[in-house]
Protein backbone atom coordinates (compact mmCIF):
# COMPACT_ATOMS: atom_id res chain seq x y z
CA UNK A 1 0.00 0.00 0.00
CA UNK A 2 1.41 3.47 -0.85
CA UNK A 3 2.70 5.44 2.11
CA UNK A 4 0.18 7.68 3.82
CA UNK A 5 -2.86 5.88 2.43
CA UNK A 6 -5.49 3.68 4.07
CA UNK A 7 -7.99 1.19 2.67
CA UNK A 8 -11.61 0.22 3.10
CA UNK A 9 -10.58 -3.44 2.78
CA UNK A 10 -10.83 -4.32 6.46
CA UNK A 11 -14.30 -2.77 6.71
CA UNK A 12 -15.39 -4.69 3.62
CA UNK A 13 -14.03 -7.94 5.06
CA UNK A 14 -16.04 -7.36 8.23
CA UNK A 15 -19.16 -6.63 6.17
CA UNK A 16 -18.77 -9.93 4.31
CA UNK A 17 -18.49 -11.74 7.64
CA UNK A 18 -21.43 -9.98 9.29
CA UNK A 19 -23.85 -9.71 6.37
CA UNK A 20 -22.99 -12.57 4.01
CA UNK A 21 -21.73 -14.94 6.67
CA UNK A 22 -18.52 -15.65 4.77
CA UNK A 23 -14.84 -15.25 5.53
CA UNK A 24 -13.11 -13.87 2.49
CA UNK A 25 -10.12 -15.87 1.30
CA UNK A 26 -6.75 -14.12 1.68
CA UNK A 27 -6.46 -13.50 -2.05
CA UNK A 28 -9.95 -11.95 -2.22
CA UNK A 29 -9.24 -9.66 0.70
CA UNK A 30 -5.88 -8.67 -0.76
CA UNK A 31 -7.39 -7.78 -4.15
CA UNK A 32 -10.26 -5.81 -2.64
CA UNK A 33 -8.00 -4.04 -0.14
CA UNK A 34 -5.66 -2.98 -2.93
CA UNK A 35 -8.32 -1.47 -5.13
CA UNK A 36 -10.05 0.30 -2.23
CA UNK A 37 -6.98 2.25 -1.09
CA UNK A 38 -7.96 5.82 -0.15
CA UNK A 39 -6.37 9.09 0.93
CA UNK A 40 -6.98 11.14 4.08
CA UNK A 41 -10.15 12.60 2.53
CA UNK A 42 -11.45 9.05 1.87
CA UNK A 43 -11.15 9.50 -1.89
CA UNK A 44 -10.07 6.37 -3.73
CA UNK A 45 -6.49 6.25 -4.98
CA UNK A 46 -7.43 4.01 -7.93
CA UNK A 47 -10.00 4.68 -10.64
CA UNK A 48 -9.52 1.36 -12.42
CA UNK A 49 -8.80 -2.09 -11.02
CA UNK A 50 -7.95 -5.28 -12.90
CA UNK A 51 -7.93 -8.61 -11.04
CA UNK A 52 -7.24 -11.93 -12.76
CA UNK A 53 -7.20 -15.55 -11.56
CA UNK A 54 -8.03 -18.94 -13.03
CA UNK A 55 -11.67 -20.00 -13.12
CA UNK A 56 -13.67 -21.05 -10.04
CA UNK A 57 -11.42 -19.30 -7.53
CA UNK A 58 -14.09 -17.05 -6.07
CA UNK A 59 -14.07 -13.95 -8.24
CA UNK A 60 -17.89 -13.78 -8.19
CA UNK A 61 -18.02 -13.87 -4.39
CA UNK A 62 -15.43 -11.08 -4.23
CA UNK A 63 -17.28 -8.77 -6.61
CA UNK A 64 -20.64 -9.60 -4.95
CA UNK A 65 -19.11 -8.47 -1.65
CA UNK A 66 -17.84 -5.29 -3.28
CA UNK A 67 -21.27 -4.44 -4.72
CA UNK A 68 -23.09 -5.12 -1.47
CA UNK A 69 -20.60 -3.23 0.69
CA UNK A 70 -20.60 -0.25 -1.66
CA UNK A 71 -24.41 0.00 -1.71
CA UNK A 72 -24.73 -0.13 2.06
CA UNK A 73 -21.57 1.55 3.38
CA UNK A 74 -20.37 4.04 0.77
CA UNK A 75 -23.49 6.27 1.05
CA UNK A 76 -22.62 6.70 4.73
CA UNK A 77 -18.93 7.36 4.03
CA UNK A 78 -19.66 9.89 1.28
CA UNK A 79 -22.90 11.32 2.61
CA UNK A 80 -24.86 10.80 -0.59
CA UNK A 81 -26.60 8.04 -2.50
CA UNK A 82 -24.60 5.87 -4.86
CA UNK A 83 -25.21 4.34 -8.28
CA UNK A 84 -23.72 0.91 -8.95
CA UNK A 85 -23.64 -0.80 -12.35
CA UNK A 86 -22.60 -4.43 -12.76
CA UNK A 87 -21.93 -5.81 -16.23
CA UNK A 88 -20.84 -9.14 -17.64
CA UNK A 89 -20.06 -10.53 -21.07
CA UNK A 90 -23.33 -12.47 -20.77
CA UNK A 91 -26.49 -11.17 -19.15
CA UNK A 92 -27.36 -14.52 -17.56
CA UNK A 93 -24.09 -14.45 -15.57
CA UNK A 94 -24.84 -10.95 -14.34
CA UNK A 95 -28.32 -12.04 -13.29
CA UNK A 96 -26.85 -14.99 -11.35
CA UNK A 97 -24.92 -12.49 -9.22
CA UNK A 98 -28.08 -10.42 -8.81
CA UNK A 99 -30.09 -13.46 -7.71
CA UNK A 100 -27.52 -14.18 -4.99
CA UNK A 101 -27.17 -10.67 -3.55
CA UNK A 102 -30.52 -8.94 -4.14
CA UNK A 103 -32.53 -11.11 -1.69
CA UNK A 104 -29.96 -10.39 1.03
CA UNK A 105 -30.21 -6.65 0.44
CA UNK A 106 -33.98 -6.93 0.49
CA UNK A 107 -34.16 -8.95 3.71
CA UNK A 108 -31.44 -7.21 5.73
CA UNK A 109 -31.55 -3.62 4.44
CA UNK A 110 -35.13 -3.14 3.20
CA UNK A 111 -34.16 -2.77 -0.46
CA UNK A 112 -36.79 -2.80 -3.21
CA UNK A 113 -35.94 -5.37 -5.87
CA UNK A 114 -37.07 -5.48 -9.50
CA UNK A 115 -36.67 -8.91 -11.10
CA UNK A 116 -37.54 -7.87 -14.68
CA UNK A 117 -34.99 -9.83 -16.76
CA UNK A 118 -32.64 -7.51 -18.56
CA UNK A 119 -33.69 -4.61 -16.34
CA UNK A 120 -32.87 -6.10 -12.94
CA UNK A 121 -32.36 -3.44 -10.31
CA UNK A 122 -32.15 -2.82 -6.58
CA UNK A 123 -33.17 0.43 -4.87
CA UNK A 124 -31.93 1.01 -1.33
CA UNK A 125 -33.93 3.01 1.26
CA UNK A 126 -31.52 5.97 0.88
CA UNK A 127 -32.06 6.05 -2.91
CA UNK A 128 -28.85 4.27 -3.89
CA UNK A 129 -29.41 1.97 -6.86
CA UNK A 130 -27.85 -1.06 -8.51
CA UNK A 131 -28.44 -2.02 -12.14
CA UNK A 132 -27.43 -5.21 -13.95
CA UNK A 133 -26.68 -5.03 -17.67
CA UNK A 134 -25.03 -7.01 -20.45
CA UNK A 135 -21.76 -5.48 -21.64
CA UNK A 136 -22.85 -4.34 -25.10
CA UNK A 137 -21.29 -1.39 -26.94
CA UNK A 138 -23.88 1.06 -25.55
CA UNK A 139 -23.58 -0.07 -21.92
CA UNK A 140 -23.17 2.81 -19.49
CA UNK A 141 -24.78 5.40 -21.75
CA UNK A 142 -27.36 7.51 -19.95
CA UNK A 143 -25.96 6.66 -16.49
CA UNK A 144 -23.36 8.17 -14.17
CA UNK A 145 -22.22 5.34 -11.87
CA UNK A 146 -19.98 5.67 -8.83
CA UNK A 147 -18.98 2.01 -9.08
CA UNK A 148 -18.90 -0.26 -12.12
CA UNK A 149 -18.12 -3.94 -11.66
CA UNK A 150 -17.21 -5.75 -14.88
CA UNK A 151 -17.04 -9.55 -14.77
CA UNK A 152 -15.04 -11.68 -17.25
CA UNK A 153 -13.72 -8.77 -19.27
CA UNK A 154 -11.79 -11.17 -21.50
CA UNK A 155 -14.99 -11.26 -23.57
CA UNK A 156 -15.96 -7.58 -23.22
CA UNK A 157 -15.12 -5.31 -26.13
CA UNK A 158 -13.02 -2.15 -26.13
CA UNK A 159 -16.11 -0.30 -27.35
CA UNK A 160 -17.96 -1.32 -24.19
CA UNK A 161 -15.16 -0.48 -21.76
CA UNK A 162 -13.46 2.52 -23.35
CA UNK A 163 -16.49 3.91 -25.17
CA UNK A 164 -19.27 3.03 -22.74
CA UNK A 165 -18.19 2.37 -19.18
CA UNK A 166 -15.24 4.69 -18.55
CA UNK A 167 -16.89 7.83 -20.00
CA UNK A 168 -20.01 7.12 -17.92
CA UNK A 169 -18.01 7.80 -14.72
CA UNK A 170 -16.46 11.09 -15.84
CA UNK A 171 -18.73 13.34 -13.78
CA UNK A 172 -18.29 11.38 -10.56
CA UNK A 173 -15.68 12.17 -7.94
CA UNK A 174 -13.55 9.19 -6.94
CA UNK A 175 -15.34 6.47 -8.99
CA UNK A 176 -14.09 2.93 -9.48
CA UNK A 177 -14.20 0.59 -12.46
CA UNK A 178 -13.52 -2.83 -10.95
CA UNK A 179 -12.68 -5.46 -13.60
CA UNK A 180 -12.38 -9.20 -12.94
CA UNK A 181 -11.44 -11.96 -15.34
CA UNK A 182 -9.65 -15.13 -16.26
CA UNK A 183 -6.95 -14.90 -18.95
CA UNK A 184 -8.36 -14.29 -22.41
CA UNK A 185 -7.49 -14.86 -26.03
CA UNK A 186 -5.89 -12.77 -28.77
CA UNK A 187 -9.35 -11.23 -29.32
CA UNK A 188 -9.51 -9.85 -25.77
CA UNK A 189 -8.31 -6.46 -26.94
CA UNK A 190 -9.54 -4.35 -24.02
CA UNK A 191 -8.18 -6.74 -21.42
CA UNK A 192 -4.84 -7.00 -23.22
CA UNK A 193 -4.53 -3.23 -23.48
CA UNK A 194 -5.12 -2.56 -19.78
CA UNK A 195 -3.00 -5.51 -18.71
CA UNK A 196 -0.09 -4.37 -20.84
CA UNK A 197 -0.42 -0.84 -19.47
CA UNK A 198 -0.12 -2.30 -15.97
CA UNK A 199 2.95 -4.33 -16.94
CA UNK A 200 4.50 -1.26 -18.54
CA UNK A 201 4.00 0.70 -15.31
CA UNK A 202 5.62 -2.13 -13.36
CA UNK A 203 8.64 -2.21 -15.70
CA UNK A 204 9.01 1.56 -15.53
CA UNK A 205 8.45 1.57 -11.74
CA UNK A 206 5.66 4.12 -12.14
CA UNK A 207 2.56 4.56 -10.02
CA UNK A 208 -0.86 5.64 -11.23
CA UNK A 209 -4.56 5.13 -10.64
CA UNK A 210 -4.63 1.59 -12.06
CA UNK A 211 -4.59 -1.31 -9.59
CA UNK A 212 -3.46 -4.63 -11.06
CA UNK A 213 -3.41 -8.02 -9.34
CA UNK A 214 -2.89 -11.25 -11.26
CA UNK A 215 -2.43 -14.80 -10.05
CA UNK A 216 -0.67 -16.86 -12.76
CA UNK A 217 2.45 -19.04 -13.08
CA UNK A 218 5.71 -17.20 -13.76
CA UNK A 219 7.13 -17.78 -17.24
CA UNK A 220 10.02 -19.86 -15.91
CA UNK A 221 7.70 -22.65 -14.72
CA UNK A 222 6.43 -25.36 -17.06
CA UNK A 223 2.63 -24.83 -16.84
CA UNK A 224 2.05 -28.59 -17.05
CA UNK A 225 4.09 -29.10 -13.89
CA UNK A 226 1.82 -29.28 -10.81
CA UNK A 227 4.20 -26.87 -9.07
CA UNK A 228 2.87 -24.14 -11.38
CA UNK A 229 -0.82 -24.69 -10.72
CA UNK A 230 -1.00 -23.02 -7.31
CA UNK A 231 0.18 -19.74 -8.83
CA UNK A 232 -3.02 -19.29 -10.85
CA UNK A 233 -5.37 -20.81 -8.26
CA UNK A 234 -5.22 -18.88 -4.98
CA UNK A 235 -8.31 -20.77 -3.75
CA UNK A 236 -6.33 -24.02 -3.49
CA UNK A 237 -6.74 -25.37 0.02
CA UNK A 238 -9.91 -23.32 0.50
CA UNK A 239 -12.52 -24.18 -2.14
CA UNK A 240 -10.31 -25.94 -4.71
CA UNK A 241 -8.42 -29.22 -4.45
CA UNK A 242 -5.28 -30.22 -6.34
CA UNK A 243 -7.08 -33.37 -7.50
CA UNK A 244 -9.50 -31.21 -9.47
CA UNK A 245 -6.74 -29.44 -11.38
CA UNK A 246 -4.93 -32.72 -11.96
CA UNK A 247 -8.06 -34.11 -13.62
CA UNK A 248 -8.43 -30.95 -15.72
CA UNK A 249 -4.83 -31.26 -16.91
CA UNK A 250 -5.81 -34.42 -18.78
CA UNK A 251 -8.09 -32.38 -21.06
CA UNK A 252 -6.89 -33.01 -24.65
CA UNK A 253 -7.46 -29.30 -25.39
CA UNK A 254 -4.25 -28.03 -23.83
CA UNK A 255 -4.98 -24.40 -24.67
CA UNK A 256 -8.20 -24.36 -22.67
CA UNK A 257 -6.48 -25.94 -19.67
CA UNK A 258 -3.75 -23.32 -19.73
CA UNK A 259 -6.27 -20.47 -19.94
CA UNK A 260 -9.04 -21.64 -17.62
CA UNK A 261 -7.12 -23.67 -15.05
CA UNK A 262 -3.72 -21.93 -15.01
CA UNK A 263 -4.78 -18.36 -15.95
CA UNK A 264 -2.23 -18.22 -18.76
CA UNK A 265 -2.50 -16.29 -22.00
CA UNK A 266 0.36 -18.18 -23.60
CA UNK A 267 0.19 -21.56 -25.30
CA UNK A 268 3.46 -22.53 -23.64
CA UNK A 269 3.50 -26.00 -25.17
CA UNK A 270 3.75 -24.34 -28.59
CA UNK A 271 6.25 -21.67 -27.58
CA UNK A 272 9.49 -21.21 -29.45
CA UNK A 273 11.58 -21.52 -26.27
CA UNK A 274 11.76 -24.05 -23.46
CA UNK A 275 9.95 -22.71 -20.36
CA UNK A 276 12.38 -21.07 -17.96
CA UNK A 277 15.18 -20.58 -20.50
CA UNK A 278 14.56 -16.86 -21.04
CA UNK A 279 14.40 -16.14 -17.31
CA UNK A 280 17.77 -17.83 -16.81
CA UNK A 281 19.40 -15.30 -19.15
CA UNK A 282 18.79 -12.12 -17.15
CA UNK A 283 21.84 -9.86 -17.15
CA UNK A 284 22.44 -7.50 -14.23
CA UNK A 285 25.65 -5.86 -15.40
CA UNK A 286 26.08 -2.50 -17.15
CA UNK A 287 24.72 -2.22 -20.70
CA UNK A 288 27.06 -0.37 -23.11
CA UNK A 289 25.81 2.47 -25.26
CA UNK A 290 25.24 2.09 -28.98
CA UNK A 291 23.92 -0.92 -30.81
CA UNK A 292 20.74 -1.40 -32.84
CA UNK A 293 17.34 -0.05 -31.82
CA UNK A 294 14.42 -1.94 -33.37
CA UNK A 295 11.06 -0.13 -33.45
CA UNK A 296 7.57 -1.43 -34.17
CA UNK A 297 3.97 -0.46 -33.42
CA UNK A 298 1.08 -2.67 -32.32
CA UNK A 299 -1.46 -3.81 -34.88
CA UNK A 300 -4.02 -1.22 -33.72
CA UNK A 301 -1.31 1.49 -33.59
CA UNK A 302 -2.08 2.32 -29.96
CA UNK A 303 1.36 1.33 -28.65
CA UNK A 304 4.91 1.77 -29.95
CA UNK A 305 7.88 -0.27 -28.75
CA UNK A 306 11.61 0.28 -28.96
CA UNK A 307 14.17 -2.39 -28.05
CA UNK A 308 17.94 -1.98 -28.17
CA UNK A 309 20.49 -4.74 -28.71
CA UNK A 310 24.18 -4.17 -28.05
CA UNK A 311 27.29 -6.32 -28.12
CA UNK A 312 28.87 -7.03 -24.73
CA UNK A 313 32.66 -7.19 -24.28
CA UNK A 314 32.49 -10.96 -23.65
CA UNK A 315 30.97 -11.63 -27.09
CA UNK A 316 27.34 -11.99 -25.97
CA UNK A 317 24.50 -9.74 -27.14
CA UNK A 318 22.23 -7.98 -24.64
CA UNK A 319 18.73 -6.68 -25.32
CA UNK A 320 16.91 -4.06 -23.27
CA UNK A 321 13.57 -2.29 -23.68
CA UNK A 322 14.29 1.35 -24.55
CA UNK A 323 10.74 2.68 -24.60
CA UNK A 324 7.04 1.84 -24.70
CA UNK A 325 4.93 4.84 -25.70
CA UNK A 326 1.51 5.70 -27.07
CA UNK A 327 2.19 8.05 -29.99
CA UNK A 328 4.52 8.38 -32.97
CA UNK A 329 5.59 11.80 -31.70
CA UNK A 330 6.86 10.19 -28.51
CA UNK A 331 8.73 7.64 -30.63
CA UNK A 332 10.52 10.46 -32.43
CA UNK A 333 11.52 12.07 -29.13
CA UNK A 334 13.24 8.84 -28.12
CA UNK A 335 14.78 8.43 -31.58
CA UNK A 336 16.35 11.89 -31.40
CA UNK A 337 17.63 11.15 -27.89
CA UNK A 338 19.18 7.87 -29.02
CA UNK A 339 20.61 9.46 -32.14
CA UNK A 340 22.90 11.59 -29.97
CA UNK A 341 25.10 8.52 -29.97
CA UNK A 342 26.64 8.31 -33.46
CA UNK A 343 27.04 4.52 -33.16
CA UNK A 344 23.29 3.90 -32.93
CA UNK A 345 21.51 2.22 -35.84
CA UNK A 346 17.77 1.73 -36.27
CA UNK A 347 15.75 -1.23 -37.55
CA UNK A 348 12.19 -0.16 -38.30
CA UNK A 349 9.10 -1.76 -39.76
CA UNK A 350 7.37 -0.31 -42.86
CA UNK A 351 4.67 1.46 -40.83
CA UNK A 352 7.37 3.29 -38.86
CA UNK A 353 9.36 4.04 -42.03
CA UNK A 354 6.40 5.85 -43.60
CA UNK A 355 7.12 9.04 -41.64
CA UNK A 356 10.78 8.45 -40.83
CA UNK A 357 12.88 11.67 -40.78
CA UNK A 358 14.96 12.22 -43.88
CA UNK A 359 18.06 13.16 -41.90
CA UNK A 360 18.06 9.68 -40.32
CA UNK A 361 17.45 7.74 -43.52
CA UNK A 362 21.02 6.49 -43.79
CA UNK A 363 20.95 5.20 -40.20
CA UNK A 364 17.99 2.89 -40.64
CA UNK A 365 17.16 -0.44 -42.21
CA UNK A 366 13.59 -1.54 -42.89
CA UNK A 367 12.69 -5.01 -41.59
CA UNK A 368 9.58 -7.18 -41.82
CA UNK A 369 8.35 -10.73 -42.28
CA UNK A 370 11.22 -11.68 -44.58
CA UNK A 371 13.72 -10.89 -41.84
CA UNK A 372 11.61 -12.69 -39.22
CA UNK A 373 11.67 -15.76 -41.47
CA UNK A 374 15.45 -15.59 -41.91
CA UNK A 375 16.42 -14.67 -38.36
CA UNK A 376 14.00 -16.41 -35.94
CA UNK A 377 15.93 -19.68 -35.86
CA UNK A 378 19.42 -18.09 -35.62
CA UNK A 379 18.27 -15.92 -32.72
CA UNK A 380 16.67 -18.93 -31.04
CA UNK A 381 20.02 -20.69 -31.33
CA UNK A 382 21.69 -17.67 -29.72
CA UNK A 383 19.25 -17.96 -26.81
CA UNK A 384 19.76 -21.71 -26.46
CA UNK A 385 23.53 -21.25 -26.45
CA UNK A 386 23.22 -18.41 -23.92
CA UNK A 387 24.71 -15.89 -26.31
CA UNK A 388 21.72 -13.56 -25.89
CA UNK A 389 20.90 -11.99 -22.52
CA UNK A 390 18.35 -9.42 -21.38
CA UNK A 391 17.70 -6.87 -18.63
CA UNK A 392 14.63 -8.52 -17.11
CA UNK A 393 11.64 -6.41 -18.19
CA UNK A 394 8.32 -8.09 -17.37
CA UNK A 395 6.58 -7.22 -20.63
CA UNK A 396 9.51 -8.44 -22.71
CA UNK A 397 9.31 -11.77 -20.88
CA UNK A 398 5.56 -11.88 -21.55
CA UNK A 399 6.00 -11.32 -25.29
CA UNK A 400 8.90 -13.78 -25.52
CA UNK A 401 6.98 -16.39 -23.54
CA UNK A 402 3.77 -16.26 -25.57
CA UNK A 403 5.45 -16.12 -28.99
CA UNK A 404 4.73 -19.13 -31.20
CA UNK A 405 6.99 -20.10 -34.09
CA UNK A 406 5.50 -21.71 -37.19
CA UNK A 407 7.23 -23.53 -40.02
CA UNK A 408 7.32 -21.66 -43.30
CA UNK A 409 9.42 -22.04 -46.45
CA UNK A 410 11.78 -24.51 -44.84
CA UNK A 411 12.43 -22.36 -41.80
CA UNK A 412 10.54 -21.05 -38.75
CA UNK A 413 9.10 -17.61 -38.05
CA UNK A 414 7.42 -15.98 -35.09
CA UNK A 415 3.71 -15.75 -35.86
CA UNK A 416 1.54 -12.96 -34.46
CA UNK A 417 -1.54 -14.81 -35.72
CA UNK A 418 -0.71 -18.05 -33.90
CA UNK A 419 0.47 -16.41 -30.68
CA UNK A 420 -2.15 -15.81 -27.99
CA UNK A 421 -1.52 -12.09 -27.63
CA UNK A 422 0.91 -9.34 -28.65
CA UNK A 423 4.50 -10.33 -29.40
CA UNK A 424 5.94 -7.05 -30.70
CA UNK A 425 8.87 -7.08 -28.28
CA UNK A 426 9.73 -10.67 -29.24
CA UNK A 427 9.83 -9.68 -32.91
CA UNK A 428 12.00 -6.68 -32.07
CA UNK A 429 14.39 -8.92 -30.13
CA UNK A 430 14.82 -11.03 -33.27
CA UNK A 431 15.45 -7.98 -35.47
CA UNK A 432 17.84 -6.21 -33.11
CA UNK A 433 19.77 -9.28 -31.93
CA UNK A 434 20.31 -10.58 -35.44
CA UNK A 435 21.59 -7.27 -36.77
CA UNK A 436 23.81 -6.62 -33.76
CA UNK A 437 25.39 -10.07 -33.75
CA UNK A 438 26.20 -10.12 -37.46
CA UNK A 439 29.93 -10.19 -38.14
CA UNK A 440 31.11 -6.72 -39.03
CA UNK A 441 32.55 -6.25 -42.48
CA UNK A 442 36.12 -5.11 -42.32
CA UNK A 443 38.06 -3.13 -44.86
CA UNK A 444 38.89 -4.54 -48.28
CA UNK A 445 42.05 -6.68 -48.41
CA UNK A 446 45.07 -4.91 -49.80
CA UNK A 447 47.16 -6.56 -52.49
CA UNK A 448 50.84 -5.79 -52.20
CA UNK A 449 53.07 -6.42 -55.22
CA UNK A 450 56.76 -6.62 -54.71
CA UNK A 451 59.41 -6.61 -57.42
CA UNK A 452 62.04 -7.78 -55.07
Amino acid sequence: MPDGLGSFGADLGGWARDVLGIELMPWQLRALTGQLVHDDDLNLHNRISLVSTARQNGKTVALMTLVGWWLTKMPIIRGKKQLVLSVSHRLDLGVMLFDELAPILEAKFGAKVSHSYGRNSVTMPDGSRWFVRAAGPSVGHGTSPNLIVADEIWDISSEAIDGGLLPAMRAQKSPLLSCWSTAGTENSRAFLKWREQALRMIDQKKTGNLYFAEWSPPPDLDPMNPAAWAWGNPALGHTLAMETITAESENPDRTQFLRASCNLWVASDQGWLTPGLWQSLQFDGPIPDGGTVAIENSVDETRYFGLRAVALPDGRTAVTVEFMVDTYAQVMEHVERLNQNPAIKFAITPSIDLHWPLHLERKRVVVGYGEILKWTDPVRQMIRQKLLVHTGETMLAEHIGRAVAVRSQGSIALSSQRSSGPIELARLAVFAAALTSKPKTGGKPMMVVSNG
